[in-house]
């Protein structure tokens, strides 16, 4: 085992493992509340995290309404030169403290803990996959993956697919109405046909956005156990209240 497989068991994959079956042998806990449980837990640690993501996209869509000026004159200035724009560029954007990949961490952390959670959730199917369990913590015997005696987890749902693409949609669209709306100086300034252009296609491109990832998400978890569809379901929701929060906070 690498130092990088090490890393990835001990700090996710095994407590992760740990966590759900402990909240699956508390009182009156079926399968699908242990693993809202683990939904809820990761989402408060990962919620001060989440927050900056969101604002410090909206600062740069502010800040990239500023730079864009900047960045005109350097292309008319070092016109011919790509080697010295890109360097004007990158020392433009230290300057205005611009970050263009802003607010990925939070994101690439969801991804993991997913992966982290599916591989839980074939393991716990199987007696073997329990052997990583702390002492502490009791074996559980054979894990019913049925939430409220209805919805087998272990096997794939479409509708649950399609529901957490629906989510994943409003999640989205609640994104695009939190970034920062052009000021009306910048609105009435003359602009390029050039940048007319540009403005345009980012336009179309978040529109498109709004679709794209709802689609992707049902495309992703349509032929995967419902359990990662419940769980994307969940922590979406707590996304869309966090950022209820935060536009509450900007008067949105």
């Amino acid at each position: 085992m690498n130092i990088f497989s090490f890393i990835f068991q001990e700090v996710l994959y095994r407590p992760l493992l740990n966590l759900l079956v402990f909240f699956y042998q508390l009182p009156h806990v079926d399968f699908g509340m242990a693993i809202l449980f683990i939904t809820i837990l990761s989402r408060i640690l990962i919620w001060p995290l989440s927050s900056k993501m969101i604002k410090d996209q909206r600062e740069s869509q502010i800040k990239s309404q500023d730079i864009r000026e900047k960045l005109k004159e350097i292309q008319e200035k070092y016109k011919g030169d790509a080697a010295r724009q890109n360097e004007e560029v990158v020392k433009t954007w230290k300057e205005m403290k611009f970050n263009p990949l802003a607010g990925f961490a939070p994101m690439i952390i969801q991804i993991i803990i997913l992966i982290a959670l599916y591989q839980v959730l074939r393991a716990v199917m199987q007696p073997a996959g329990l052997s990583l369990l702390y002492s502490f913590v009791p074996h559980p015997g054979e894990i019913n993956p049925i939430f409220l005696k209805v919805l087998d987890l272990s096997k794939t749902s479409p509708i649950l697919a399609i529901l957490t693409g629906v989510i994943q949609y409003f999640y989205s669209k609640m994104s695009l109405a939190l970034q920062p709306k052009i000021s009306d100086k910048k609105k009435n300034r003359q602009v390029s046909g050039q940048e007319k252009q540009m403005q345009t296609f980012q336009k179309l491109m978040q529109n498109q956005m709004i679709y794209f990832l709802p689609v992707m998400t049902v495309f992703i978890v349509w032929s995967l156990p419902a359990a990662l569809s419940f769980y994307w379901f969940f922590s979406t929701l707590i996304g869309i209240l966090q950022q209820k929060m935060i536009a509450k906070k900007l008067g949105r």
